[in-house]
């Protein structure tokens, strides 16, 4: 590392000017080193990212450690983060939608919720399916761009912002249960999408499977 690397860096990490940065620059600094970017990271994202813990694992004490691990998680993958292929946002949330998923199994399987709230926490599969993070968000990205603006704009704000309803309705002039009518609309459209995908990798997987179970062993092809 040169003089004007050192340069560069000790003014990254300088908490004043660390605030101004873009999160994309962030990320460029967490790498270099400056793990006080990942404070700022924080200090932005993490509501954010509670609410979407807390809607899935139905518990603010959980929800919080969610937060911590799903940050741990971003300080460990810097270097994988690309600002080419997708936002930190977007980037970030694949990391919130996983841990929180997965530690809502967690609780499922240790018997944490009562069948009561594992009717309600159910419907949150119609927005994540099955699919890794990775692929949910992608195709999320492509079909929220083919919905009605107002679908899309309602899905947008529930999932990627964590507004509630009525948060939704006082911002757009709409009423409440008209938001939730865009946002059933919008979240069926995705599901079909997703599960459809599911289904075909699916059907893929099986046609391997049985291509390779009814291929004798030893088998050469000879030209």
């Amino acid at each position: 590392m040169d003089i004007s690397d050192c340069a560069l860096e000790k003014l990254i990490c300088s908490p004043s000017l660390l605030r101004t940065l873009s999160d994309a620059q962030l990320m460029a600094a967490l790498r270099k080193g400056c793990n006080d970017a990942l404070a700022v990271l924080f200090e932005r994202h993490s509501a954010l990212v509670f609410r979407i813990a807390r809607s899935i694992v139905r518990d603010d004490g959980e929800a919080e450690e969610t937060v911590q691990r799903v940050f741990l998680d971003v300080f460990r993958a810097a270097k994988q983060f690309n600002p080419g292929r997708a936002s930190f946002k977007t980037w970030l949330l694949q990391y919130a939608y996983h841990r929180s998923f997965n530690r809502r199994e967690h609780l499922h399987v240790n018997g944490f919720y009562s069948s009561d709230e594992l009717d309600e926490l159910a419907s949150g599969e119609l927005f994540y399916g099955s699919l890794p993070a990775q692929e949910v968000l992608c195709l999320v990205e492509q079909v929220l761009s083919i919905l009605d603006p107002r679908q899309r704009k309602v899905i947008e704000l529930t999932y990627f912002e964590g507004w509630t309803a009525e948060e939704i309705a006082g911002q757009t002039g709409d009423s409440a249960s008209s938001v939730r009518h865009n946002l059933y609309r919008g979240l069926a459209k995705l599901r079909s999408v997703l599960l459809e995908t599911q289904r075909v990798q699916e059907r893929a997987t099986a046609v391997s499977k049985i291509e390779v179970k009814g291929m004798p062993l030893g088998f050469s092809r000879t030209v």
